[in-house]
């Protein structure tokens, strides 16, 4: 394990991330926010935040030599998971120094929440908290939505040598990602701006929808990521408006679809879209998902009508099965058939090399026909059968590694429902608590609820779900493998 190039990289983004400071420092320098009693100043929080990481990631950088023309995979998979804490530990600095998380394992669990883009959350009061802090969570979103370390190989060209480990160990959906150019500093760099690009449309989408500049851009930062930080304490019901919910429905869908279709519309190539077939596969879901919640919504009660029960579940199904997690509707007050069903297309989630978190729908779309080819097998068990996505065949690495994921991520979940279980959450709040940091998505069902927020769960649980949500958002197999002894020996 090449120790020197891990440090290299990390002080790179250790830098990087000071220069993410600078934009919160300026919105809190901006409003002057009163300092809450016994802390210091958003602003100086911010200060401090930007001298420590800064020094700290220049001695990183130029002490350690860089190595990554000899990157492995191991090494890969190591550096992303090693910069993705060090980022959540800095990134926790602001809100512990200021005092909106007097506990740094709660400025921890909502800088990671940040980061992975997972939108759960301990703040009670949103509403109260500075202007500053407010704009970093968001912030924190968007950049972890595409990548830290997809951001530094966009920006720092040097990582451009050997770093297609890196690029493999971060972005989501893994081995059914491919580079839209031959060169990763471009793809990086396409993707970067296919990005910014949605970001800066909504933006003035929801600027002409009726938001000031700060809700427009703090919202958009974490729509494109499907992250689900919002500074306000009712989310997006508290605008109660049509037509900023359809923006943001809209932008949440294109944050849960591949960004490498974002990348052929721009060129005007649309046959790619529609002959996808996970991108089918996530519309059909959509659709179908929004009509049956409808449905259930006025079976409750006959007095509701159609177009609001349509308005709730159309944002709820979008929000949910693109792990954004923004709300309208407290949908823990609905029937538990339809709380049921959140929860199965909350660990779908969206397409593979989207922002979206959880399973992915490429995923499932496998497994399926996994179980299909096994079901062929048992009436034909000389036959030879291929597992097909469109016209591709499925190799078996790709095949077993989908397996093992789905088992991973089943006991994982078993495994955290379990601990909180015994730490005296109950079995609704502890097993949707942990399916909601798992798979990256922030809301659950329980005391974890739409409405809700994770301040009561206990300090214990709250690092193990902060495991769960670097676990998630990296897809497992990166960070077991630091735990493990064969990945450290030469």
């Amino acid at each position: 394990m090449n120790i020197r190039a891990i440090l290299n990289v990390v002080g790179v983004l250790l830098v990087l991330l000071s220069g993410l400071t600078l934009a919160p420092m300026g919105v809190a320098f901006y409003f002057g926010n009163a300092p809450l009693e016994g802390f210091m100043s958003e602003t100086s929080a911010f200060v401090w935040t930007f001298s420590l990481s800064l020094i700290s990631g220049l001695m990183l950088w130029k002490v350690f030599p860089s190595g990554l023309n000899k990157l492995r995979d191991r090494e890969g998979f190591a550096i992303v998971t090693v910069s993705w804490l060090s980022m959540s530990l800095f990134g926790a600095l602001p809100l512990y120094l200021s005092g909106t998380c007097p506990e740094f394992i709660d400025a921890f669990f909502e800088s990671t929440s940040g980061f992975t883009t997972t939108g759960a959350s301990i703040l009670q009061d949103i509403d109260v908290v500075p202007h500053g802090i407010l704009f970093w969570r968001n912030l924190m979103q968007w950049v972890g939505g595409m990548g830290i370390i997809l951001l530094s190989l966009a920006i720092f060209p040097m990582l451009g040598i050997g770093s297609f480990h890196l690029f493999k160990a971060e972005i989501p959906g893994g081995s059914t990602v491919e580079q839209t150019q031959p060169r990763l500093a471009e793809t990086a760099k396409i993707l970067w701006k296919t990005y910014l690009a949605l970001t800066l449309m909504e933006i003035i989408a929801l600027r002409f929808a009726g938001l000031n500049w700060f809700d427009a851009v703090c919202h958009t930062f974490s729509t494109v990521a499907t992250g689900g930080f919002s500074p306000h304490n009712g989310s997006i019901g508290s605008f109660d408006n049509v037509y900023i919910e359809s923006i943001i429905i809209l932008f949440m869908f294109l944050g849960g679809v591949n960004f490498a279709l974002h990348f052929q519309l721009f060129r005007r190539n649309f046959s790619v879209l529609f002959k996808n077939p996970e991108f089918k596969a996530y519309c059909t879901m959509l659709v179908m998902g929004t009509l049956f919640v409808t449905w259930g919504l006025t079976q409750v009660s006959g007095n509701v009508d159609a177009s609001q029960a349509f308005r709730s579940a159309a944002f709820t199904v979008v929000s949910i099965n693109t792990t954004t997690g923004f709300v309208t509707d407290d949908f823990n007050m609905w029937p538990d058939y339809l709380k049921l069903f959140m929860v199965v297309i909350m660990m779908v989630g969206g397409c593979s090399g989207s922002t979206s978190g959880s399973f992915k729908v490429i995923r499932f779309i496998i497994l399926l026909k996994i179980i299909m080819r096994e079901l062929k097998l048992l009436t034909h068990p000389r036959a030879i059968f291929h597992v097909k996505v469109g016209n591709k065949t499925i190799d078996a690495d790709d095949l077993s590694n989908v397996a093992a994921l789905t088992f991973l991520f089943i006991g994982f979940s078993a495994l955290g429902g379990i601990l909180l279980s015994a730490m005296g959450v109950d079995l609704t709040t502890a097993m949707t608590a942990t399916v909601a940091s798992l798979f990256n998505i922030g809301p659950g069902l329980g005391d974890v609820g739409a409405m809700g927020n994770f301040s009561e769960i206990p300090a214990l649980g709250k690092g193990i779900l902060i495991l769960f949500m670097l676990l998630g958002r990296l897809e497992i197999y990166g960070v077991i493998l630091l735990f493990l002894p064969m990945t450290w020996r030469k």
